[in-house]
């Protein structure tokens, strides 16, 4: 959903490189300082020139530089214990999405609402559908009423099977009659093949038409239907018969030789209809008859016999089938829309858990930087005393007055600093809480909304069932 989508740019980076510091402070070698400092050769030398004397307030030059030595540690410390309470800070900032508890509450509501926004705007979207399928029910029912119908249309054979049958009608009539009518032509197989085409074609052409537009109105309810429809399938077997006919006395005619074989034909049709000079124009009326039925009962049975039942049932079923896909789109969007909305609030709840864990680690660690800073004040200061006690234990084993320095008792205390202060981190753990509960209510909320959708799209058989008898 777009509301809590939005909450994504608030989550952590994926390539943050700033890693929390774990002890950034140094520790000082002892020896190599001494060493370093050149402290004992140097303690020799001042010492065996009683040196400072032993009535000196301050320090002397070697004590100055190791103090400046550690002051010098105590100086870097500090800049690098600022630096890391600033990368601290860096860190809390990255949890921006703790910064937006109150947009995550309100988020959460707007997406329930967007949710159902959808789901409302998908059910009018089908109320129109759903008033086109009531229609089509009625005007089913009306129908089946009207002419007595009390089945379903029955499916005729794939209206691709049925024009292949009558296609294949027509090329093997064709191919029989080529036989016959090839005689005596001039172009020989070729006119032959010309002349049973287009004899072939009239035939099974004609016969289609009429068994797909005259022979289902011999089982129509209306009595003036039925005889029509027998009044124009008698006229259709006469001239059925007679083109046969003319086409076996072309055969005769074309085989005789005689000139203007077509004209020949009739004049044979005349004086004798059913005398044939040859057996094979008996075979090219037979032939001839055959696939015309043949034809005419492929177009038949192309679709239910009762007249205008298979149209308006096939409409039915389309309206039924469209309304069906409509319902699954529906479904599938409202589902796809509430996966991705229980997802994102998941995603939500989940980075907000981490990041409000990190946080309080973040903010321990950061307490914890500073209270390791002050120890390391601390330690910076012993060690100087140490290298301060080194130094003048040599001077005083050095020193041929066997006096000490008043001074060499002092201990020197090194000035402390505090870092700057951090900021105050407001107590939010009611708040996160609070935003969980509502991104867990979001979640339950939009599948209630999907599982109340589900319920409320009227299906088929509901449809039907509320229009009473169907």
């Amino acid at each position: 959903m777009s509301a809590l989508g939005t909450l994504r740019r608030f989550f952590r980076p994926t390539d943050a490189t700033i890693a929390l510091p774990s002890d950034p402070f140094i520790v000082i070698d002892r020896e190599r300082s001494i060493e370093k400092l050149k402290l004992d050769e140097r303690a020799e030398r001042n010492g065996g020139q009683n040196y400072p004397p032993s009535d000196f307030e301050g320090y002397d030059d070697v004590e100055l530089e190791i103090i400046a030595e550690i002051t010098d540690h105590s100086t870097r410390a500090q800049i690098d214990a600022a630096t890391n309470q600033r990368i601290y800070g860096e860190r809390l900032s990255e949890l921006a999405l703790l910064r937006e508890l109150s947009t995550i509450t309100g988020a959460t509501a707007q997406a329930d609402g967007d949710y159902r926004s959808i789901v409302i705007n998908r059910r009018g979207r089908l109320s129109l559908a759903k008033d086109a399928i009531r229609e089509s029910y009625k005007e089913l029912a009306e129908f089946k009423l009207d002419h007595g119908l009390r089945r379903p249309a029955h499916r005729g054979i794939n209206p691709a099977y049925a024009w292949s049958t009558i296609i294949i009608s027509w090329f093997v009539e064709s191919a029989f009659n080529t036989a016959f009518l090839r005689v005596n032509d001039e172009m020989g197989l070729l006119g032959g093949f010309v002349a049973a085409g287009v004899v072939a074609a009239v035939n099974v052409g004609l016969s289609a038409s009429v068994g797909r537009s005259i022979w289902p109105w011999l089982f129509h309810r209306d009595a003036t239907s039925r005889w029509g429809a027998r009044a124009v399938l008698a006229l259709w077997s006469i001239g059925l018969l007679i083109w046969n006919l003319l086409a076996g006395h072309f055969r005769d005619a074309k085989a005789a030789g005689l000139p203007s074989p077509e004209t020949a034909a009739l004049s044979l049709l005349a004086d004798g209809p059913l005398s044939f000079e040859s057996i094979y124009s008996y075979g090219l009326l037979i032939a001839g008859l055959a696939f015309a039925v043949i034809a005419a009962s492929a177009a038949y049975k192309m679709d239910d016999p009762y007249p205008g039942y298979g149209a308006i049932y096939r409409r039915h079923e389309d309206r039924c089938d469209e309304y069906a896909d409509e319902i699954e789109n529906a479904l599938d969007e409202l589902k796809e829309t509430r996966d991705e909305a229980i997802d994102t609030a998941k995603d939500i709840r989940d980075e907000l858990g981490t990041q409000f864990r990190e946080r309080g680690q973040i903010i321990a660690a950061r307490a914890g930087h500073r209270s390791r800073f002050r120890q390391h004040q601390d330690y910076l200061e012993t060690t100087a005393n140490a290298l301060l006690g080194h130094y003048r234990a040599a001077n005083i084993r050095a020193r041929d007055d066997q006096q000490t320095p008043p001074f060499f008792s002092k201990r020197w205390e090194m000035p402390k600093t505090e870092l700057p202060a951090d900021p105050d981190e407001p107590t939010i753990d009611s708040e996160v809480t609070r935003a969980q509960a509502a991104l867990d209510g979001s979640i339950k909320a939009v599948a209630e909304a999907y599982s109340n959708a589900i319920e409320s799209f009227e299906h088929l058989e509901q449809i039907k069932g509320s229009l009473g008898d169907g």
